[in-house]
Formats: C-alpha cells, structure tokens, sequence
C-alpha cells in the first residue's frame, strides 16, 4: 500500500480496502493503521470502503520534529480524504483518534458524515480531578521513566485492565501478547510518542462540543473507568452533543474492538446505514 505527500508536508502511510461508503479509522494514540488488520478491515471492507493509515509520527508515516497539534492531525485526514477524491466518510476515532475526529468535524464539518467516537473525550476540561489539568498528568510521566518507553507500553496492553478485562487477560492471555506484538511494531517510537501525548493532553475542544452538527455515535466499555475514566468522559460527550447517541459495552474496557471484534463491527455496519448520505445535513 501507498505512501503519499499530503499538503500539509507529511509522508502519511495509508490504506483503502473494499468499496461503498467511506469510512476513516484512526487509531488510539500512537498506534498504526496495523491494529486494524485482523478484525475490523476484513469484515467491514465487506460492506464498506475502509481507509486506514498511520498517524504523523507513528509506523509508516514521517515523524518530522517540532510541535504536533490535534488540529495539524485533523488537517492530515482531510488531506488524505483530498488525495483519495473522497468528499466525505464516515469517521471513527478510538481514544485519542477521537479527538482527532472532533477536531476534523469542528474544522470541516462538511467532509464528515458521521462520527463515531470511541472511549474518547475533548480534552482536560472534560475529565475529573488531577487529570483536568492541561499538560501532561504526572503519573503518565513518572511510570514512563520508572518503567522505560517500551515496557511502559507492553505493561499497559499485556498486564494491566487498561485495555483489557482481567477475566480477558486471565483466559485470552496469548491473544493480548499478539495484539501488543502487533501494536508495537508500527507504534511511534521516541521522541514522537512524546509529541503525541503532548498533543492530545493539550488539545481542548469541550468548549465546543455543542457545535458538532453530524450525527454522532459515542462506544464505550462500562469497565474503561481507570487512568483518565473514559467512562465519565464519554458521558460528558453525549450530555455535550446535540442528539448524541451512546452506548455501554458490557464487560469491556478500552480495548473492545479487539476483544469483542464481532459486536463492534455489527454496531459499526449497522450505524453506517442508518447514516448514509447524512453529510449535507452536516455541512
């Protein structure tokens, strides 16, 4: 699959699989179009034209140097959707890839056609307590150089609830190592990790949520309530955005795209065709 030289300056890696109605995947911070592979690409190019990619930073793609910003990043999928001749797709953003879909449907509201919002939020003013604070929460940064930026990343996904249940992590325990093994091999390496997780502990966007006219389908894990409580977070954005819809994914933390694969894709598929041709309604 291709890379390209998009206006904004960036080698971004990308990939297009199936025909029908677009739609975008971006992956949660610091991870590859790669961790879609397994099980979302294959069922949903089935009924769809699914366009994944490596964010700026991550995988494939350049990692210039300098600041990353939410918006810059937003900036990067219209270019792509640019590039591939496509005026709209449907966008689905997990954790930070959220964030970069708000801020594409804040900034050009007429090339999204729906928005699906999964374990995300809009920034530090949404969440509670220390992590409301804008910059990076010092309890990332201290496991980070107490642990070291690799293990760091494999403790998170392979030992921790983080992403995925214990019961999951206690019966599925070679599924999560492969899940990590294919994660890291297209995840950001330093320093670009770092300008990424500035980039989305800096990025603000709840001031505006009321301004998102697409509609808007936020997924969330009922288990995802550690570290920044996507929970709370993702009910925020449903109380935030007008006609909003949301659902709780029972037994789930923030890895249910790849440990419930078949409920994801079918609430996702089902979505898609509720919302065809919504994106005049958008613009």
């Amino acid at each position: 699959m291709p890379t390209q030289r998009l206006g904004t300056g960036i080698e971004l890696y990308y990939e297009t699989h199936g025909q029908g109605e677009p739609i975008v995947l971006i992956p949660s911070t610091a991870y590859g179009a790669n961790v879609w592979e397994t099980h979302q690409v294959p069922a949903l190019s089935k009924e769809l034209q699914v366009i994944t990619f490596d964010p700026r930073g991550c995988g494939r793609s350049s990692a210039p140097p300098g600041v990353y910003t939410m918006e810059q990043m937003a900036c990067d999928v219209a270019a792509l959707l640019d590039h591939l001749g496509v005026r709209s797709a449907h966008i689905l953003g997990h954790s930070m890839g959220g964030r970069m879909g708000l801020a594409l449907a804040l900034a050009y509201p007429g090339r999204v056609r729906s928005l699906i919002l999964a374990a995300s939020g809009s920034g530090p003013a949404i969440r509670s307590g220390d992590e409301c604070i804008p910059g990076l929460p010092f309890r990332l940064v201290d496991e980070l150089v107490a642990r070291g930026f690799e293990e760091f990343i494999r403790h998170e996904i392979v030992e921790t609830t983080t992403f995925f249940t214990s019961d999951y992590l206690k019966n599925h325990g070679e599924e999560v190592r492969a899940f990590y093994h294919v994660a890291w091999k297209q995840h950001a390496r330093w320093p670009a990790f770092l300008r990424l997780i500035m980039a989305r502990h800096t990025w603000e966007g709840t001031h505006r949520l009321g301004d998102i006219s697409m509609p808007t389908l936020i997924m969330i894990g009922d288990s995802d309530d550690t570290g920044s409580n996507h929970v709370s977070q993702c009910q925020a954005l449903a109380d935030r955005i007008p006609g909003a819809e949301k659902v709780v994914l029972k037994g789930q933390s923030h890895g249910f795209f790849w440990q419930a694969p078949d409920q994801t894709n079918a609430l996702i598929l089902d979505w898609v065709k509720r919302h065809r041709g919504e994106v005049d309604a958008a613009a």
